[in-house]
């Protein structure tokens, strides 16, 4: 199932979530809704630069080396 971009201004995640996200300078990371006045962790900083975000991917099933 493809994913889709989630404005932040339409639905926040849960706070302590860890989502991909994409910020006003269209990066895409990891970030995690610290859910305190818009806040967000990405990469160990604490912003406000977040526009977009959507699930993680689950896991591969098997890992094949």
């Amino acid at each position: 199932m493809l994913e889709r971009w989630i404005p932040i201004s339409a639905r926040l995640p849960e706070a302590g979530q860890r989502v991909i996200v994409c910020r006003k300078d269209g990066r895409v990371e990891q970030g995690v809704y610290l859910g305190v006045n818009g806040w967000w962790k990405v990469y160990g900083t604490n912003t406000k630069s977040v526009t977009h975000r959507m699930p993680m991917p689950a896991p591969p099933e098997e890992v094949h080396e």
